[in-house]
């Protein structure tokens, strides 16, 4: 089994911590449009709100971070070279 590098983890995890955030983030603004202007309704789509907009924050700052570490090391770099010089007509 294949280990992940560090900054790939990172990585990986705030790309999944972002689809999760944009993912409760419709989910409150569906329970919102579905139950309308009850005092329940906003309750549960504000806390959806929040809740989503914590983890879009927190997954900004991971991907933040995982480029910062990729750049510092030398990794990305290395995978843009490897991605943009990479012909398939001249192996």
């Amino acid at each position: 089994m294949v280990g992940f590098h560090p900054i790939n983890r990172v990585m990986t995890v705030g790309t999944f911590l972002f689809i999760a955030s944009l993912i409760v983030m419709v989910s409150g603004w569906l329970i919102r449009n579905y139950y309308g202007s009850s005092n329940l309704a906003t309750v549960i789509w504000a806390n959806f709100f929040l809740y989503g907009l914590l983890a879009f924050v927190i997954s900004v700052i991971l991907v933040f971070v995982g480029t910062l570490l990729g750049a510092r090391s030398g990794k990305l770099q290395e995978r843009a070279g490897n991605i943009w010089t990479n012909r398939p007509g001249k192996r």
